[in-house]
């Protein structure tokens, strides 16, 4: 079969319908809310079959067939979303994917944003009849999974919420669950070459001490810090600091190990896609051996353990998303900045225009920007559009539903946030409450110290 589709491109070497299962787990996501609520009360496979998607589904309990259209006619977001989803959870091997000549694409997601499987070389094109840019889908992707932690100063008063340790397989599984298209998270590179996941610039496991940089712990080193997999196992107590430059002791109500990027990779659902953030220190002064020796770190476990995942790398380095973008040109490359919240002594890092010229020199595809910048100065939005580059957020205000939806209607691509859940019914226009996130579901057996 011939043809392209939302969510699915058949290349010309497919001659076979593709039949994918859809599981239960898919049919309680949130991309289900809108064939719902138009009383498709289920599906049980997706097909596509001469550029047409097809699907079973029940309507109002009698079994149909039921058309969705070619690519040459806007899909409704939901419907594609569900096709990537499921194709992405079918139990097809690697083998099987390549010989049905299978791309998966979440231009439909991303307003065009081109993700290709790294499985094939083959760009896939998408033909999108809507102009109007508050109608696209904002993508949705969660801080370090399920929110950042916090160590609050003296006097703070906590969130009613649940805290989950962030950057760990349970930050990132739930924030999948509730209903995240991608979670972002941060590597660094131990002394001994293995890509971790963990934000701050350092490690602090003693109060009275400044901490150590992740380049400088072995594998081994690191593994000992923090809550542990193994419950007879107690880790060395683990610090941060706090807005007010204080020292606290860093626990959450849900406790998870730390963890590399290769578990990330094998024990996160495959459905969620990855914002890989290469971290380096903030002041700047990384050498340009490390930044070759982390990156090419990163990009060995991208190549080994991707399998199919969708992936964009970011930076705040920018000469990092430039070596990122020569290395490996088949994910997108963007650029963080804070947009002019912050100065730096690197001018590049210091407004959005300087981080579009980045952009230019070093062929990438997007910026995300602090939202403060953004919300300050919107004619920044079109500057970006103009360039043909995509636009993402971050920070404290992408919690506040009233912030997300004025830039869905800028055209804003996607929002990084901490309040997953709710940030996600407000983003997908969903009338029903948000409540709160269900912690319990993806707490895991760890030894907490």
């Amino acid at each position: 079969m011939q043809g392209e589709v939302h969510g699915i491109a058949a290349l010309p070497s497919c001659t076979s319908v593709l039949e994918v299962p859809v599981t239960a787990r898919l049919q309680q996501s949130a991309s289900f809310g809108e064939p719902r609520a138009a009383a498709l009360s289920s599906f049980s496979c997706l097909s596509v079959c001469g550029g047409d998607l097809l699907a079973k589904a029940q309507c109002e309990g009698v079994c149909e067939s039921l058309n969705f259209g070619r690519a040459t006619s806007r899909l409704r977001c939901p419907m594609a979303m569900i096709a990537t989803e499921a194709v992405a959870e079918a139990p097809f091997s690697l083998e099987e994917r390549q010989s049905q000549g299978l791309v998966l694409d979440m231009a439909h997601q991303m307003g065009g944003f081109p993700f290709i499987a790294p499985e094939t070389s083959v760009p896939v094109s998408i033909t999108d009849d809507r102009t109007d840019a508050a109608s696209s889908m904002l993508v949705v992707v969660g801080h370090r999974g399920c929110g950042k932690n916090r160590i609050l100063p003296q006097g703070g008063i906590p969130e009613a919420r649940s805290s989950i340790r962030e950057n760990t397989i349970t930050s990132f599984n739930l924030a999948a669950r509730n209903g995240a298209q991608f979670v972002e998270f941060d590597v660094q590179v131990t002394k001994d070459g293995v890509p971790i996941i963990f934000h701050d610039d350092v490690i602090i496991t003693d109060e009275g001490l400044p901490g150590r940089h992740i380049g400088d712990l072995t594998l081994e080193e690191f593994r000992a810090i923090g809550p542990q997999s193994d419950a007879s196992k107690v880790g060395q107590v683990l610090y941060r600091k706090a807005a007010d430059g204080t020292i606290g002791l860093w626990t959450e109500d849900v406790e998870d190990p730390m963890c590399t990027l290769k578990e990330a990779f094998t024990e996160v659902q495959p459905s969620v896609g990855f914002n890989i953030e290469v971290k380096f220190d903030d002041d700047g002064n990384t050498s340009e051996e490390e930044l070759h020796r982390v990156i090419d770190a990163v990009l060995e476990d991208v190549r080994q353990f991707a399998n199919g995942r969708m992936i964009y790398f970011s930076s705040f380095h920018p000469d990092a998303v430039q070596i990122i973008r020569k290395k490996m040109s088949k994910y997108p490359v963007f650029f963080l900045t804070d947009g002019g919240s912050h100065m730096y002594t690197d001018p590049r890092r210091n407004s959005i225009e300087a981080a579009i010229e980045v952009c230019r020199e070093g062929n990438l595809q997007g910026i995300v920007s602090e939202v403060k910048a953004v919300l300050q100065h919107p004619a920044s939005v079109a500057l970006v559009k103009a360039e043909g580059l995509f636009l993402f957020t971050y920070g404290e205000l992408n919690n506040v539903g009233e912030a997300v939806l004025k830039q869905q209607n800028w055209g804003i691509d996607g929002v990084i946030v901490d309040h997953v859940l709710e940030m996600v019914r407000v983003a997908r226009h969903m009338e029903e409450p948000a409540s709160p996130s269900s912690a319990s579901l993806a707490r895991r057996s760890v030894s907490v110290v």
